[in-house]
């Protein structure tokens, strides 16, 4: 069985490799300090089972991960020495399977080959083909809690979509793999977007991470725009920059707010509202952090306000306005 660790600890990575090493039945494919590696790591071969120390499974980021793991079937486990599990359990909940670092090698071994369980894949899915008149343009921001609330939201997306652009708050280096991940997940296609890349229907574009902002430009033609400059509203990409650079053709645009901490983005959901765009906020109740899309409806800026699940019906629900 292919394993891999996680741990920004690099002294106990080395040991908890070397424990493993005296098992033939599992075999260490990687060790790495940080979920970036290994998110590539698995992406580009998924192992049976990976072991993340509770440092790195506390990050924001982790939330990508898991669902890189739920997409590709595989299992995961905390490991840590005993203090470190147990303040884990009020954050992961004591259903996440753990493995205390300093037990002996057969142990652990064991305990890794006990929890490995098979469970089924994916279908794929194909993309329909694009065309390049649409009557509407999607705006979507998140941030904590996002990961989830995209996959649910884009799954439901139809092969041949409005043209959408969206900002999560990711760290650096996570959304190409992000991306790919919703990709498999959609309908239509997903990718990170790139300067000058031409919205059509049926394109989902997602900001890269961490470099600069992502811009609609109708200069000439509808195109995503890659700007750099400081961070806005706290953040690069700021939902903010994006939202106000739809101002223009507010009123052929839906702008979504999902779940996130801070109040990136409503500002700029306001101007869209106040310009004619048709703007939705999700709930309390289903936001994982319900910091973004209150601090949206607080300031006026949220025209409907729905749970998770109602947000891609009324998104694709009909309009009158012409093509671009």
């Amino acid at each position: 069985m292919r394993i891999m660790i996680a741990d920004a600890n690099r002294k106990r990575l080395a040991d908890i490799e070397t424990k493993f090493k005296t098992d033939p039945r599992l075999r260490v494919a990687g060790c790495f300090e940080n979920l970036t590696a290994c998110y590539h790591a698995v992406e580009h071969r998924p192992p049976a089972i990976v072991l993340v120390a509770p440092s790195l499974a506390s990050l924001p980021d982790f939330e990508v991960m898991q669902q890189l793991f739920r997409a590709l079937s595989v299992r995961w486990m905390l490991i840590g020495n005993a203090t470190e599990l147990r303040s884990s359990v009020r954050w992961v909940g004591a259903s996440v399977p753990m493995l205390d670092s300093d037990k002996e090698s057969r142990e652990l071994s064991q305990l890794v080959l006990s929890s490995l369980v098979n469970t089924g894949n994916s279908g794929d899915f194909r993309h329909a083909p694009r065309s390049e008149t649409w009557d509407r343009l999607f705006l979507i921001g998140s941030s904590t809690g996002g990961v989830d609330a995209l996959m649910t939201l884009l799954s439901n997306f139809p092969a041949d979509c409005p043209p959408t652009m969206i900002v999560q708050h990711t760290g650096e280096g996570f959304s190409a793999g992000l991306a790919r991940l919703l990709d498999n997940n959609c309908q239509a296609s997903v990718r990170e977007a790139g300067d000058g890349d031409l919205l059509e229907r049926g394109t989902i574009f997602l900001a890269p991470s961490g470099r600069s902002h992502l811009r609609l430009d109708m200069t000439h033609g509808p195109k995503c725009r890659l700007v750099e400059g400081p961070a806005v509203s706290g953040h690069r990409p700021s939902v903010d920059v994006m939202y106000k650079s739809a101002v223009p053709i507010a009123k052929r645009c839906t702008a979504v707010i999902l779940t996130g901490m801070g109040r990136d983005g409503a500002d700029g959901l306001l101007s869209l509202r106040q310009a004619g765009a048709r703007t939705i906020g999700q709930d309390e109740a289903t936001s994982m952090v319900y910091g973004m899309p209150k601090a949206a409806f607080e300031a006026g800026a949220v025209g409907e306000q729905l749970p998770l699940v109602s947000i891609c019906l009324a998104m694709l629900q009909p309009t009158t306005e012409r093509a671009i």
